[in-house]
């Protein structure tokens, strides 16, 4: 028991240690006692620190089972530690300099732990916004207060100099480029190879050339002839992507790790969604992106009117159909590095079962153990909806897919507001103990070369 007296890093959580798939981290301050205020008692955690000790020495604890301490309103029950070394602050150093910062912890993990480590930090930066009412000054003292987590303090006090005065709050960087990172493989043409691009300033000019020069032959003592490339130029603007999602209540007061999991994830899938939807099927003009299927400089394969050893009159594709779109984009000498479909689910199931003349499975193996067509990597997404039985099929070089990003995530919470759902009824959030987080990010997308893809339209699928 002295040892735990004198021991200046504090306790080591007792869940944390443990948990097998969690060892420990290194004894260190506890980001709650450290600081503490006028009146508060000692940690709880070196309370339970001491009645162990004394346990294992034969001393009975004075507190039965189930029986509330006596430590008075000054001893609170702590935030569930079971991830404590994946999620917490582990406080700073001698000299101040910060030992295990969030940036330095998530850097060492694995693909995994990575993913549910910044999805729980993004939820629960939401979370801090949401009970602080916006105010980021409020919201650092719940980070560190409400979930013990110093470093998230950190960040939003960093940001109370700069945060604007209304129309939404900053998530803190550290955290919102996580979750920007997570965002690229949860979009379909992220995970396919488009490019991000930073906009500075809102804007974005790209000089592309249209058509190049070439080498060519020439006799002896003869002229040389001269090519020349022509140059266009793509023009990226920001365009406000905003996304609504109600929140049940519960779920936002809630300390537990996995429940910060799932408010970071619906975020970012509602984003991401958001993006994949202006790149494919985004209108253009000065409120949305121009997507690729809406992109008149795309070429556009009208299923129902090509020859029949590709598909059927009413649109009904036969195999050899994908390497007919396939041939229709590589003949344009577009480069090989981001090849890749996107079509839906009922594509995708369509193209599983296809069978050859004596029963096999043609496409099947290879989609289900490769997730390639042809040799082609697919995404599927239901944003190419079927409507009256059709649908379209997009190929191209993804490479060739501009994302320009202006700023930082945006996030703003209501209690009060209304939402719509998918039958157009109008919900009221505080009628159902809901909360509306909205995020807003600005974005704009482009093609470096429009013959780099292909859309098949009016394919029949049977579902």
């Amino acid at each position: 028991m002295t040892a735990i007296l004198e021991d200046e890093g504090g306790v080591t959580d007792p869940a944390a240690t443990n948990d097998p798939a969690n060892p420990a981290p290194a004894p260190a301050a506890d980001p709650v006692a450290g600081d503490k205020g006028e009146g508060e008692g000692v940690s709880p955690e070196l309370i339970a620190a001491i009645i162990a000790a004394l346990e294992g020495q034969g001393v009975k604890s004075a507190t039965g089972a189930g029986e509330k301490k006596s430590g008075g309103p000054g001893v609170q029950k702590q935030p569930e530690r079971k991830y404590a070394n994946l999620f917490l602050s582990t406080g700073s150093g001698p000299d101040g300099v910060k030992q295990n910062s969030f940036q330095t912890r998530i850097a060492s993990m694995s693909a995994p732990e990575r993913r549910k480590t910044a999805y729980g930090m993004f939820g629960r930066a939401v979370k801090c916004i949401h009970a602080s009412g916006g105010d980021i000054e409020r919201a650092a003292f719940t980070a560190e207060r409400k979930f013990g987590d110093a470093d998230m303090a950190h960040e939003f006090k960093a940001l109370s100099a700069t945060v604007p005065a209304d129309g939404g709050y900053l998530v803190p960087e550290v955290y919102a480029n996580e979750i920007i990172e997570l965002l690229y493989p949860s979009t379909v043409i992220y995970s396919l190879g488009a490019r991000r691009l930073g906009m500075a300033n809102g804007n974005l000019n790209i000089p592309k050339i249209k058509t190049g020069s070439r080498a060519l032959f020439a006799g002896e003592n003869r002229a040389i002839s001269r090519s020349a490339p022509k140059f266009g130029n793509l023009k990226l603007s920001a365009k406000k992507l905003t996304a609504l999602i109600p929140m049940s209540n519960d779920l936002l007061r809630s300390t537990n790790f996995d429940n910060d999991v799932i408010v970071g994830q619906d975020v970012t899938k509602q984003m991401a969604l958001g993006v994949d939807y202006g790149a494919l099927l985004g209108t253009g003009g000065e409120f949305q992106p121009l997507g690729i299927t809406k992109n008149k400089g795309v070429l556009n394969i009208d299923v129902t009117s090509i020859d029949a050893e590709y598909s059927s009159n009413q649109g009904v594709l036969t195999a050899a159909f994908p390497n007919y779109l396939v041939a229709s984009v590589l003949k344009n000498n577009v480069y090989a590095d981001g090849l890749g479909f996107v079509f839906n689910t009922s594509v995708e199931q369509f193209f599983k079962s296809l069978r050859d003349e004596v029963g096999g499975f043609i496409f099947a193996k290879e989609m289900n153990e490769n997730g390639t067509l042809v040799g082609y990597p697919y995404k599927t997404t239901n944003l190419l909806e079927t409507t009256g039985g059709k649908t379209q099929i997009v190929f191209g070089n993804w490479n060739d897919l501009v994302i320009g990003e202006q700023g930082a995530l945006e996030i703003e919470t209501s209690r009060e507001g209304s939402w719509t759902d998918d039958a157009g009824n109008l919900v009221s959030a505080f009628e159902n103990d809901q909360t509306l987080i909205r995020a807003i990010n600005n974005v704009d997308t482009g093609l470096r070369h429009d013959e780099s893809f292909a859309v098949a339209t009016k394919v029949s699928v049977p579902v």
